[in-house]
Order: structure tokens, then C-alpha cells, then sequence
């Protein structure tokens, strides 16, 4: 198996490092951080200047004709059996008259429908904001279509996923569900620990915006309903790369922690009493929802933040969509230990008989497996 991946900054490059775990060979194209990783103000001004662009503003950010020369090359130089796209973004930088001279399958793993996102991005905003996402949505609406329909096969990570691009998206190569996996092993191995203060958690990456958006919303709606009831509580915030607006969370005075990127994940989840997911904006799986039931932590989510997963409300997690309802259900648990153990022990059984990563990738597998033998008998 090769790996043909783009970095653009250190973080990304000590990542890339660990390819040994998940690849036979690695090939990385190195690409200006300005591209991948700006300022405010230059992320906006590309923005405005997308209005003239073909391509949605996410998409061509991400075009490299670097990257795409590196994968040209990959596939003249060596014999493949299947090309797998991880995610929407990288086909746009794919060679694709290398497809059209090749015999190969090439399949598209997608991780969300893009265009959902961007479609409920514009309606949390107001005004010229809101036009301007929509305009994104359209073109991204339109980019995802075009692109999907030159693959072989779409996977995608929930049946919802599948039925949107075969109804919404009216694609008719969409293979199935490879549904989202954890490493089990791997979020059990640190003992479950407590403290003597409250502690609510979100985890996730913070240089992503509808996690910038679910933080800011719990804050600022849901977090002072909690402290008003438990004021020593604390609301401790997981991930990486926070933009200044979430740092300065931290001195405000409402006993709120952010830690930025870390090395283990483990020791904040396996003491957190509580997990909230408050998104209002997303697509796909949350992976988030299965490591904190693997972990064996209860999860107050949005229906958003929980779809396309497997999980029934008051069982393996709490489901609320309003700020008065989501502190309800957080201090529900925080104050009723025995429901948060029902619930975790509920949760654990649940993602361990179809999530684990062995189960996920064997599902996968057979996806492409079957793809391959399609094209050898045609």
C-alpha cells in the first residue's frame, strides 16, 4: 500500500511521519503553509476572491499541481490494483487522465457530504454572511457532484451519507457503509479516573469552524445554566490549534480550561464526567461520539453532533437541541452518577460489536474487494 499525502506545516509533517503505522510506502509533496494555513485576514480576502472561482473556496485551497504531479508519477512507476481518494478535497489535485488510460478502479471514501455542511453553515448566519455561504453551498453542491460521479464507487461512513448522495445528489455509484471505527483497545488501556470537580469536556479539533461554532454556542448559551447551578464545574476544552476566540475562553473567569493540542487524548477523557458534542453544523460520522463510548464516558450531544450514528437517545447517549435542554441533560448526569455509568456501559456494549476498527476495515475491504473483481471480468 502507498501513501501519497500534501503537509504544510511542522504539525502536519510529525504526522506524516507516522505513515509507517497504516502504509508500506509514503510519498509526501510539501506545499506553501500560506495555501493550507493563514492569518484572518488572508483567509477572507481569498475568500472574496473566490466569488470568481469555478471551484468552491474549501476545494481550491487544497489544489496542488505538486501533488498532482507526485501521483502522476506514483502511477506510472508502480502497478496498482485500486486508487482510494480519502475525502472530497484531494480529487481536485488527482491526474485524471491517468484514470481514463488506466484499468484500475478508483473509489472516493467520503467522510461527510460536504455540501450539508455548508448548506447549514449559511443558516446559522444573517444578511450578506449568510448569501455568500450559500453561494459556497451551491458551488460546493455542484463541485461534489461532479467530482463523486467520475469515481468508480463512493463510500461513505453512515447510511444516511448513502442515501443523500444516491436521492439528494442523484449519484449512482455510491457502494455502501464502511460505518466509523475506534481502536476499542486503545481508549481502554488508561483506568477510568475522578475528581472532586465537575468536569464537562469537548474534544476535537479547533481549526475546524463547526467545531469553533458548537464551543462558542455551549458557551455563551448553555455553559452559565450549568455555573449557575454548579458553580465550581469546570468546562475543559480538548484539541488542537484554538484560534484566539477559544484561548481567550480561558480567562474569562467561568472556569474554563484550553489545552490545545496534546500529546494523549486519553487522561482528559477518562476523567472527564461528562462529554458534550454541541454542534449545529456537520455531516457524516462523529468520531468523537464512539472514542468517549469506547472510553466509557456519557455523551450529551445535538441531534446534528450524533448523526448517522447508531445510538438511541436516553440509552447510549442524552440528545438535546436547545440550550435549556442541553444544561438540563449535562447536570442531569453530573448530578445522577448511576445514570452516567448506565449510560457509558450501554454506550461500550454498542461501539464494541460493529465499531472496532477490524470490523470497519473487513467492511471496507470487501467494498473495494468487490470493485476490483467487477473490473477484472469486464
Amino acid at each position: 500500500m502507498t501513501f501519497a499525502g500534501m503537509v504544510a506545516d511542522n504539525g502536519q509533517v510529525t504526522a506524516a511521519e507516522k505513515a509507517g503505522e497504516y502504509s508500506q510506502n509514503a510519498s509526501w509533496t510539501h506545499v506553501p503553509q500560506a495555501s493550507l494555513q493563514m492569518p484572518a485576514h488572508r483567509f477572507l480576502m481569498g475568500a472574496g476572491f473566490n466569488l470568481f472561482s469555478s471551484l468552491p473556496y474549501a476545494a481550491s485551497r487544497f489544489e496542488s499541481s505538486d501533488w498532482r504531479e507526485n501521483i502522476r508519477r506514483l502511477l506510472r512507476e508502480q502497478k496498482f490494483d485500486l486508487v482510494v481518494c480519502d475525502f472530497l478535497f484531494p480529487a481536485v489535485s488527482l491526474p485524471w487522465d491517468e484514470k481514463a488510460r488506466s484499468s484500475i478502479p478508483w473509489v472516493i471514501f467520503q467522510h461527510n457530504v460536504e455540501s450539508m455542511i455548508w448548506l447549514r453553515r449559511a443558516e446559522n448566519k444573517r444578511g450578506l454572511v449568510s448569501f455568500y455561504w450559500r453561494s459556497q453551498w451551491r458551488r460546493m453542491k455542484k463541485h461534489e457532484v461532479e467530482m463523486c460521479s467520475k469515481f468508480d464507487g463512493i463510500i461513505t461512513v453512515s447510511d444516511k451519507d448513502s442515501s443523500v448522495f444516491r436521492e439528494d445528489l442523484d449519484l449512482s455509484n455510491v457502494l455502501g457503509t464502511a460505518p466509523t471505527g475506534v481502536d476499542l483497545e486503545y481508549f481502554q488501556a488508561l483506568p477510568r479516573t475522578t475528581s472532586s470537580v465537575s468536569t464537562v469536556m469537548f474534544m476535537g479539533s479547533m481549526d475546524w469552524y463547526a467545531n469553533v461554532d458548537g464551543v462558542n454556542w455551549f458557551v455563551e448559551a448553555v455553559w452559565p445554566l450549568i455555573q449557575r447551578e454548579m458553580p465550581q464545574a469546570r468546562f475543559v476544552i480538548v484539541g488542537r490549534k484554538p484560534p484566539a476566540e477559544i484561548q481567550a475562553l480561558a480567562g474569562t473567569g467561568k472556569n474554563i480550561e484550553v489545552t490545545g493540542t496534546v500529546p494523549d487524548v486519553r487522561p482528559y477523557l477518562r476523567g472527564a464526567d461528562v462529554i458534550v458534542v454541541p454542534l449545529r453544523i456537520g455531516g457524516g460520522t462523529r468520531l468523537k461520539i464512539y472514542e468517549a463510548m469506547a472510553a466509557e464516558v456519557p455523551v450529551v450531544s445535538t441531534s446534528v453532533g450524533a448523526e448517522g450514528l447508531d445510538v438511541k437517545d436516553g440509552r447510549h447517549v442524552l440528545l438535546a437541541d436547545t440550550a435549556e435542554d442541553t444544561a438540563a441533560k449535562v447536570l442531569q448526569v453530573l448530578r445522577n452518577p448511576a445514570l452516567g455509568t448506565e449510560l457509558a456501559t450501554h454506550a461500550l456494549e454498542e461501539v464494541a460489536r460493529p465499531c472496532s476498527w477490524a470490523a470497519s476495515a473487513q467492511i471496507f475491504e470487501e467494498f473495494c474487494a468487490g470493485l476490483i473483481q467487477k473490473r477484472s471480468q469486464s
